[in-house]
């Protein structure tokens, strides 16, 4: 059975845009392909804990030397790993907070990007990513309109989802926009359209 994991991560609750968007793609997905099993990972509602040192001290010393709290640190990553793992298609509602993503959501890239285990060296400085063949959309939502220069050089929000999924293997990567929501409030409802019809033509 195909599996669908859709990653919630803004912290704007009910009024959020991401949300109500990449909830309107997996409706539209799961409508169009048949048996589809969908996991669902709220990062704002259930928040990961950003890394530091019981995670670290896992890359640092043996397994017989980790503490509770290490063990602990890394079960949780190894049950994020197996989440992602197991997905045929990755669903991810990714608002830009001041240009880039939010935290909610750099945990779980933080927690995901294991050496051996989801991306492993091949040679000293080269890097393979090993999360391959699957379908990644992301929903962004943006307040302002970074399509243009010289406004583009302050989205760092895109780039470095590109960047990272890619160094992970995750290269069939689709980005559907609401751009401008804040900017141009006159023609909200016309970027919500628009970005709703991208969905309906990549979910179909």
């Amino acid at each position: 059975m195909p599996q669908l994991l859709h990653i919630q991560s803004s912290p704007q609750g009910e009024v959020s845009v991401t949300r109500s968007l990449s909830d309107k793609f997996v409706s539209h997905w799961t409508r169009s392909h048949a048996n589809v099993e969908v996991q669902v990972l709220d990062l704002a509602a259930d928040p990961l804990p950003h890394f530091g040192p019981d995670i670290l001290q896992a890359g640092a010393k043996p397994p017989s030397e980790w503490s509770a709290r290490t063990r602990s640190a890394v079960e949780l990553s190894d049950r994020l790993c197996k989440q992602v793992e197991a997905a045929d298609v990755l669903v991810i509602g990714a608002p830009m907070i001041n240009f880039t993503i939010c935290t909610q959501l750099k945990s779980w890239l933080d927690h995901i990007t294991v050496a051996g285990r989801t991306f492993k060296y091949s040679a000293p400085g080269v890097a393979k990513g090993l999360l391959f063949g699957k379908k990644v959309f992301v929903i962004e939502a943006r307040g302002g309109d970074y399509t243009d220069i010289p406004v583009n050089a302050f989205d760092f929000q895109e780039p470095l989802l590109r960047v990272h999924l890619g160094f992970l293997g995750m290269f069939d990567v689709s980005f559907i926009r609401a751009e401008g929501l804040r900017q141009r409030t006159e023609e909200t409802q016309d970027i919500l359209r628009n970005a709703e019809s991208v969905i309906a033509r990549l979910a179909a």
